[in-house]
């Protein structure tokens, strides 16, 4: 299956924050005319938060000057793009303006991490409150949940307990897959209360074996029903990473990568003869 690519558009201040590293980090950019398939090459020397130009070690241009131009720079695992105006500085320099709109790619392929059964990720979401809008919604049920999480349990993933944090006022779920912008998990029907659609969960938590990422504000984007394995009935829940600081964004970006490194294949292999 073809992957798909979501753009996400950058505010200034985080337009800015993304050009700085690039400068800071020398990260060179990819410059192409838009239906051409050629496409070159420019280092970055340094960059003008005032004008939002970045200044390139380059003195001559494949391109006539000036020209808008589409840009490119991958930074962190993360691909940025953008439509810029390419002039000659004073000092004979090459320089790209970048007066439009600096766009965070996001593609399925390479950068959504499917964890389940390999990694061990679980999302913790508080279930004391959740909120829609400005509205607060009990969400506790006041049911004995040991029987619950046990059935939830047979749905979710065989082999591993589904429970209640050591907080209980938690849900722990395990993962199925996720990326900078949002993650997806399994549920029963019991379970599907938990997750109505447009609701956005406060300070809900990602568990990793070696870390914990909160995310501020985590929204049900989707609730799908499916059938499972041993035709079981499950439901598909799609969470969407609302309004991510910069910090959260490479956070998020630079443990996926690590995870994509740290795979051990012996275990990749033990799950391939399940």
């Amino acid at each position: 299956m073809e992957a798909q690519t979501y753009f996400r558009k950058l505010d200034d201040q985080e337009k800015n924050s993304r050009l700085w590293q690039l400068s800071q980090a020398r990260v060179p950019v990819i410059v192409w005319i838009k239906g051409q398939k050629q496409k070159h090459t420019f280092d970055v020397l340094e960059y003008d938060k005032e004008l939002f130009q970045i200044t390139t070690s380059a003195t001559t241009s494949p391109f006539t000057s000036p020209s808008d131009v589409l840009i490119s720079f991958e930074y962190k695992g993360m691909n940025f793009f953008s439509q810029v105006v390419q002039k000659t500085a004073v000092g004979g320099k090459i320089v790209f303006i970048f007066n439009g709109i600096l766009f965070k790619s996001e593609r399925r392929s390479s950068f959504r991490l499917m964890t389940y059964p390999i990694y061990e990720v679980y999302g913790l979401f508080p279930l004391d409150e959740s909120y829609k809008g400005g509205n607060v919604v009990q969400l506790k049920s006041g049911q004995s949940q040991t029987g619950l999480f046990k059935n939830f349990l047979k749905l979710v993933d065989p082999g591993a307990p589904a429970e209640k944090a050591d907080d209980k006022s938690n849900l722990k779920i395990r993962v199925q897959d996720f990326s900078t912008t949002g993650l997806s998990i399994q549920v029963g029907e019991i379970e599907r209360k938990y997750f109505p659609k447009d609701f956005t969960f406060k300070e809900m938590q990602l568990v990793f074996v070696d870390e914990v990422i909160v995310i501020p504000n985590a929204k049900v984007v989707y609730v799908v029903d499916f059938i499972g394995d041993k035709g079981l009935k499950k439901i598909k829940v799609g969470i969407h990473f609302e309004n991510p600081t910069t910090k959260l964004d490479e956070t998020l970006g630079s443990k996926i990568n690590k995870l994509l490194r740290d795979v051990d294949s012996n275990k990749d292999f033990e799950n391939f003869l399940k």
